[in-house]
């Protein structure tokens, strides 16, 4: 049960620890320039496909919630046509009518909260390299400018692996979310379905308990249309009790 309720972001605790256990200040000077901007070049590319990443999430988050939000609309007319057709049905069966619906919106809203995580910007503190290195550096040589931005990108590209991974996580609690709930409202709409195309409505009927009988009904109907078209205001009809009861 833990392990299910983690996946779709119940009682999940994000793993705080970095993805590489390096740390930036052990790069060192290098005298060769060209080597120096050659690790610069390939931790720019790294640092680029992070981003390239980190865009990819951000479109799949959002449209993830877009769809979530279509459906649910859908979801949400499809109640008073619910409510309308299990008037009549078996209290066993508008019970799990009823737990099958809740269950889906229950499991649409966590699709949407799962995925809002990842828009919530103040949990997500990217790191970049700091312009203040070009004021603080520029008397020094090109190779120690080269080496203290190598290793800007060192711990920018550990940090912003570790955010682009909590929101990776995040879409797929998400994503677990909106399977579940797409699920359970496909077994909705079978059920429901199955119970208006096989269920025959009881036939409801009524019981006359004392039944009346009208003598001389063709007089009386002649008298009633005498009496509109003479516009009179009351009319008297001869009743008369029957001792059977007539179902």
């Amino acid at each position: 049960m833990k392990e299910f309720l983690n996946k779709i972001g119940l009682f999940y605790v994000p793993d705080e620890t970095n993805p590489y256990s390096y740390i930036p200040g052990d790069y060192k000077i290098e005298n060769d320039e060209k080597k120096s901007e050659a690790h610069k070049i390939y931790l720019k590319n790294l640092e680029n496909e992070e981003s390239s990443r980190l865009t990819l999430i951000e479109g799949k988050t959002s449209q993830l919630i877009s769809q979530t939000g279509i459906i649910f609309s859908l979801l949400s007319l499809f109640v008073p046509i619910l409510i309308d057709k299990v008037t009549d049905l078996q209290f066993i069966v508008k019970l799990l009518l009823l737990i099958l619906m809740i269950l889906a919106f229950c499991f649409y809203m966590l699709t949407i909260r799962n995925a809002l995580k990842n828009f919530n910007v103040k949990n997500f503190t990217y790191s970049k390299p700091s312009p203040k290195n070009v004021l603080s550096l520029q008397d020094k040589s090109l190779e120690i400018f080269y080496a203290e931005e190598v290793r800007d990108l060192l711990y920018c590209i550990n940090v912003n692996l570790k955010i682009n991974n909590k929101k990776a996580t995040n879409l797929l609690h998400s994503y677990n979310s909106f399977r579940i709930a797409n699920t359970l409202t496909g077994i909705l709409v079978t059920v429901f379905s199955i119970v208006l195309l096989f269920f025959n409505p009881k036939k409801e009927g009524f019981v006359i308990d004392k039944p009346v009988k009208i003598e001389n009904f063709d007089s009386s109907i002649n008298k009633l249309t005498k009496a509109i078209t003479a516009k009179k205001d009351t009319i008297y009809l001869k009743v008369k009790e029957t001792p059977n009861n007539m179902h």
